[in-house]
């Protein structure tokens, strides 16, 4: 028997439409995706604060079979799939609303691989290219930290989330993030993990507090021993968790991300050193906007 901590605290979903505001994740389902439609496993599309109506991330996607975004962790709310007789082509979909596949269709890929996803719900388009990763088959396109060291402690809700590398589609990271002094677990999904079934969540291996455990025995936790701006990574091919305060140099953080030189990242997650005019992804900190040159 495995004994878990919950929250005490009452936990609501709020239906809201995408276009009239910006929810935090998209969810994927559908056949093409490794959960299928099983909501209660289905990873999410994460905005960030710099442009909350973009949503990214990298997901094995099956060809021969379709799936569609989710506003929310239930069916027959506003959903997101293709405008109508709209395709993908070349690696660009228009995208239309509606609820239980009324209004759009489902989406479809050509062949068997990761595709970076982006679905911008202001200009209501998606772009979906295969990643240059191809070694192993990304199931997860987001991760959350929940705990009394988070800022939302135990609502699954509204766990922390730790974004994917684009490069390495499985890294998940968050730099500069407030932590509280306290502990955490990690959720692999939202709803799924709102069940506190084991099977759901990464904890501290037994062995090693350095490395990730799915499933394990116990309710082992991270611990944060001072509040404070943290960087934190979690590696799901080789198992590994880092946890370290977030570097300073007595400048504000707001200064210093400023003063970040930005990456920039093809669709397809290649590096570009030197961009010319085109569409890319802007990587500065932890923020990603998709920018034209």
């Amino acid at each position: 028997m495995k004994n878990f901590t919950k929250s005490v605290c009452a936990i609501a979903l709020s239906a809201v439409s995408v276009c009239t505001a910006s929810a935090a994740n998209l969810w994927i389902a559908g056949d093409a995706t490794p959960s299928g439609w099983s909501l209660d496993d289905a990873t999410a599309l994460v905005s960030t604060a710099e442009n909350p109506k973009l949503y990214a991330g990298t997901l094995f996607l099956k060809s021969g079979a379709t799936f569609k975004f989710l506003t929310t962790t239930d069916f027959g709310n506003e959903e997101i799939g293709s405008a109508p007789d709209a395709t993908l082509t070349d690696g660009k979909v228009a995208l239309a609303e509606g609820k239980d596949d009324q209004g759009y269709g489902q989406i479809s890929v050509a062949e068997n691989a990761n595709y970076y996803i982006t679905v911008d719900t202001e200009s209501m388009e998606a772009t979906i290219v295969k990643s240059e990763y191809q070694a192993t088959e990304i199931t997860m396109a987001s991760i959350f930290m929940v705990g009394s060291a988070t800022e939302n402690g135990w609502s699954v809700d509204a766990g922390t989330p730790l974004y994917q590398e684009v490069a390495t589609p499985y890294v998940y990271a968050a730099k500069g993030i407030d932590m509280l002094e306290g502990t955490f677990k990690i959720a692999t999904t939202i709803k799924g993990g709102g069940t506190w079934d084991g099977k759901y969540w990464y904890f501290r291996d037994a062995d090693d507090a350095g490395k990730i455990a799915l499933n394990q025995e116990g309710d082992l936790q991270w611990s944060i021993e001072k509040a404070g701006k943290y960087d934190i990574s979690v590696n799901t091919v080789d198992n590994t968790i880092s946890i370290g305060e977030a570097k300073t140099d007595g400048i504000s953080d707001i200064t210093a991300e400023d003063a970040q030189a930005p990456v920039y990242y093809n669709l397809q997650g290649v590096k570009i050193d030197n961009p010319t005019s085109g569409l890319y992804i802007r990587c500065t900190g932890n923020k990603a906007t998709k920018v034209i040159l």
